[in-house]
């Protein structure tokens, strides 16, 4: 696993990123602090590059990538942040050697190993709660959970790669076959083993991004971009030679703090509930216990008044009740985030607007120790671990390296 994160104001950015890498799986995992995950373009472009997730693009490491694109941009300058993440993306796509078609297996067979998986814990979750089970039943229970999936996919506008059905089928069919067989171990019906097929399918060609696929986020200045700017990508990898990733997300530090994103900017990627929690005052994931508890409680009110009083209500005081809790829900959810915009979030940015570049580069040092530390005295993995890559990026000196951590000894390496 990874931790990065982007601090932006006007006077420049700073990108860390820690080092630790994970391997293997099924429980056997060794943790190696030796990853390079920030990388900067060249010295001639004041851009940056951190990936997350996979270190891999179509089993090609993201090292060998970059470095190869660094190359093959030269000298070549854009007006804006965002030319040079289209300019990527065109290089991956012409250059040959990331379009293999036997890995176009490789990510069919993680992306529908991953949404199947998450079917058959569903599945599981039915068979727990049942007193008896029959063949039937699972049978009934997977049936209705992918095909509620596959609408659910159908329903989604945008495809994100152009596929036909009979093409992928005829092409990946065995693949699907043999994660169906590691997953499903009992005989399915015809129907239900088609209704699997479109179920990849349609995984593939919308909104899922598998575990296996990167987070790429790209940071820096255009020649024409006065003040910093970050893209963040998902990529997945080649589909029939489409490849598949989106944007997630666009942060542009502005010229007032009326616009867009503002004068200042705090963005974690990967492994974020330390630095969510540094920002919003609440680790996220107590928050979202709090609210669940809350909800339980405002959607069985009316049960509980009728069990506790001995009132019954009628249809309509039930639906008026179950009204009035969502009503109640959204307020309080209003309430806590004006709370935490106004005594965390606001109070924070405040500060950093006015951080020299010095100061920015100890800052996100410092939310990627947090993380880790974190880590360490918890009983997780510790996946994310030192030593941490930090660099500045301003618009008059370009990318410059604040910590880094190097496997060269320029003693014994003079060429470096």
């Amino acid at each position: 696993m990874t931790a990065e994160v982007v601090i932006m104001n006007k006077l420049g950015m700073s990108l860390a990123a820690d080092s630790a890498i994970t391997s293997g799986r099924d429980g056997i995992q060794k943790v190696y602090n030796s990853a390079n995950k920030l990388f900067s373009l060249s010295r001639e472009h004041p851009v940056g590059i951190m990936v997350y997730g996979a270190a891999s693009f179509m089993e090609v490491p993201w090292d060998v990538i970059i470095k190869s694109y660094r190359d093959y941009l030269g000298d070549k300058k854009f007006d804006d942040l965002t030319d040079y993440a289209g300019d990527l993306m065109d290089f991956l796509r012409r250059d040959e050697r990331f379009a293999n078609n036997d890995v176009e297996s490789i990510i069919v067979y993680r992306t529908f190993s991953d949404v199947l998986k998450r079917v058959v814990r569903e599945v599981e979750g039915h068979i727990s709660e049942a007193e008896e089970v029959e063949d039937e039943n699972v049978t009934e229970w997977l049936e209705s959970c992918v095909k509620r999936k596959v609408e659910e996919f159908r329903e989604e506008d945008t495809e994100f790669v152009e596929l036909d059905y009979q093409h992928f089928k005829d092409a990946f069919g065995s693949v699907i076959r043999e994660i169906k067989e590691e997953l499903i171990t009992y005989e399915l019906p015809d129907e239900v083993k088609e209704d699997l097929y479109m179920l990849a399918f349609q995984a593939l060609k919308k909104d899922y991004f598998s575990v296996g696929s990167t987070g790429l986020v790209i940071c820096g200045y255009g020649e024409k971009e006065i003040f910093p700017h970050m893209l963040n990508y998902r990529l997945e990898g080649f589909v029939f030679g489409q490849m598949k990733y989106k944007l997630l997300k666009e942060r542009k530090i502005s010229y007032t703090n009326d616009e867009a994103d503002g004068t200042a900017s705090i963005t974690a990627f990967a492994q974020r509930e330390m630095v969510d929690s540094f920002i919003g005052g609440i680790e996220p994931n107590m928050e979202e216990a709090i609210f669940g508890i809350i909800d339980r409680v405002l959607t069985s009110y009316d049960e509980q008044v009728q069990k506790h009083l001995g009132i019954n209500f009628s249809a309509e005081q039930v639906t008026e009740l179950k009204n009035l809790g969502n009503e109640l829900y959204d307020s309080i959810e209003e309430a806590v985030e004006e709370y935490q915009r106004n005594n965390y979030i606001e109070p924070l940015l405040g500060v950093v607007r006015s951080l020299p570049k010095e100061e920015l580069a100890e800052m996100t040092e410092a939310l990627i120790n947090l993380t880790s530390f974190k880590r360490r005295v918890t009983r997780a993995t510790e996946s994310v671990g030192p030593p941490i890559d930090v660099a500045v990026i301003t618009k008059g000196d370009g990318f410059i390296w604040m910590k880094r951590k190097n496997y060269v000894n320029a003693e014994i390496n003079s060429r470096f």
